[in-house]
């Protein structure tokens, strides 16, 4: 559930404290005008949060985190934050984060990562987190809030699981079924009957549109579930996108696919991935741009990396669907410039192998002016 107050919108009040001091565990609670007011607030929201000091001491918690993860206030308050869960190097990793917001007005947004604790045992947490620096010389927090997403995340585990299932089951059937198929276009081939020949290359189009979807849905599982697999090695960059590019020119009319640019460093890299990403851009370069007749592959370098983009002279896409683009099933809605068919898959399974091969890919578009797709990866 998400809440009410969120620490964004904390940072906007004005805190007025009276007199400053940490509680601890073993205190009567006296509190100042400054704790009164900020656990007011925090009690009010449905998510546990906690005040920490630099230190990563726990100064407060709200009644949602006692109530949450069955620890008393008196009990957590005075404790450093690194003894609220086992140890270990998700804990450690969290640790870090929260040390490093002291060295600046930096914050912590959705981090995810799974913490063991003593009273309600391992859990999946998203946890966001902002330092807040007063002007007045007194001592500065941490706000942090927590959200429990085990129960979401052990649901998305079981859809994941479950297409995996039926996508293995799947795969036997229609392998038979296409191999039934051949001998009969061979058949009626002798015969000459055309008719069920013509009938049969229909049957065979919509079998291989199931077979490329069951492979599309048997990637995003791999990807899912940390199953993607990569078989490196070190190729040219350069040679392996210009073949490609060559290879996908004689299946498009409609499009001139030109080069600019060069790469020299070697990369190690899983062939046959790359391959599959850049062909998803430069499916989507031609789907996307119908009006236009051109797509530019370019290539630059850095001491670092090889970036490889794509880019189209299509309608562009609108900011606000460019942060979405990449996840799972997501779909443009139906307007003139976007009527596309398609799962939404492509995008996403490209860019859980580029992370996969510790690279990025982005996106760079302005409405009316096209789009351009671009991804990166290290050269050691």
């Amino acid at each position: 559930m998400k809440s009410l107050v969120t620490p964004g919108q904390v940072t906007n009040i004005t805190w007025r404290p009276v007199t400053h001091r940490v509680i601890h565990a073993d205190q009567p609670e006296i509190k100042s005008g400054q704790y009164i007011h900020i656990e007011a607030i925090i009690d009010a929201i449905h998510e546990p949060v906690l005040i920490l000091n630099k230190d990563l001491t726990i100064q407060s918690v709200n009644k949602a985190y006692s109530r949450n993860f069955k620890m008393t206030k008196r009990k957590t308050v005075g404790l450093n934050f690194s003894r609220l869960g086992k140890p270990g190097p998700q804990l450690n990793k969290i640790l870090h984060q929260l040390k490093k917001l002291s060295r600046g007005n930096m914050s912590v947004e959705e981090m995810e990562l799974p913490m063991t604790f003593d009273t309600v045992g391992e859990r999946v947490l998203q946890i966001n987190a902002k330092y807040i620096a007063y002007d007045n010389k007194q001592s500065d927090i941490i706000l942090l809030s927590i959200e429990d997403v085990t129960q979401r995340k052990l649901v998305e585990r079981q859809k994941d699981d479950f297409v995996g299932y039926v996508t293995h089951e799947l795969k036997t059937p229609l392998t038979t079924l296409s191999v039934f198929i051949q001998l009969l276009q061979g058949y009626h081939k002798k015969t000459g009957d055309k008719k069920s020949k013509f009938l049969l290359d229909k049957v065979t189009g919509q079998l291989d549109r199931l077979t490329n979807l069951l492979d599309s849905f048997s990637q995003v599982y791999k990807a899912q579930t940390g199953m993607l697999q990569l078989h490196k090695e070190k190729l040219d960059l350069y040679d392996v996108v210009r073949d490609a590019v060559e290879m996908f020119q004689y299946t498009t009319s409609t499009h001139t696919i030109t080069i600019e640019g060069n790469i020299t460093k070697p990369i190690s890299a899983d062939k046959d991935r790359i391959r599959q990403v850049l062909i998803n851009l430069l499916m989507n370069a031609i789907k996307y741009s119908p009006n236009a007749d051109t797509i530019i592959v370019k290539f630059t370098e850095n001491p670092k990396q090889v970036i490889v983009s794509v880019q189209d002279f299509g309608p562009g896409i609108p900011q606000a669907v460019q942060t979405r683009i990449f996840e799972r099933f997501f779909r443009m809605k139906n307007n003139q410039n976007y009527s596309v068919k398609g799962l939404g898959l492509g995008l996403y399974i490209a860019l859980e192998i580029i992370k996969a091969h510790k690279g990025k890919l982005w996106v760079e578009s302005e409405e009316g002016r096209g789009a351009t797709f671009s991804f990166s990866l290290p050269t050691k």
